[in-house]
């Protein structure tokens, strides 16, 4: 088995169109910083409502998320699992299925081809899936997560501003992309 890299995806996973694919920590989820413990995840307002409303309009759910707190040496795979098992069941309680996470846990000098910026998550969920990424989009709070999305050809993006977002507007701000406050305003935009 792969000791660098997750992923997972759902028996009823949507195939063939586009993909919202999604960064999890500060994105999705609170970012305090390396979280390996299920009972610190907490959703952020208005993400269950956005993520409901893409998958009703076809979009596979695809969290691609980098964890360098395991290549750090910081927490191990099985408390990376048991936070997403966390995030999925809170998820689920509200109506929402993700239809595939992929997760690299090197840490940043590796030069991991899957860790992002790179593209490899976005294209190993893409071939896996069947998905179109021309229609397909990523939404992030770091510059590496709008950097992966350039890589993989994705024509629309969305830099949020919670997690990291705040601080890494500048780094962003000549990529070409959307630069809005909220997943929900960046995404509901997009959409439209």
């Amino acid at each position: 088995m792969d000791t660098h890299h997750r992923f997972r995806v759902s028996p009823v996973a949507r195939r063939g169109g586009p993909a919202l694919f999604l960064d999890r920590d500060g994105t999705l989820i609170e970012d305090p910083g390396y979280l390996s413990d299920a009972d610190d995840v907490r959703l952020l307002p208005g993400v269950t409502a956005t993520l409901r409303r893409f998958a009703e309009a076809g979009h596979a759910l695809v969290v691609v998320t980098n964890q360098s707190g395991i290549g750090r040496g910081y927490y191990g795979w099985d408390d990376y699992e048991a936070v997403s098992a966390r995030f999925r069941d809170l998820l689920t309680a509200e109506g929402v299925v993700l239809d595939a996470e992929y997760a690299c846990g090197h840490a940043p000098e590796t030069g991991c081809g899957w860790r992002k910026p790179a593209p490899g998550m976005i294209l190993a969920a893409s071939e896996a899936l069947g998905l179109d990424l021309t229609r397909s989009l990523l939404a992030g709070d770091k510059s590496i997560d709008i950097g992966a999305a350039a890589a993989a050809g994705l024509r629309r993006a969305a830099h949020v501003a919670t997690g990291q977002g705040s601080t890494e507007r500048g780094k962003v701000s000549a990529a070409g992309f959307p630069l809005r406050l909220d997943l929900l305003e960046s995404l509901a935009e997009l959409a439209a």
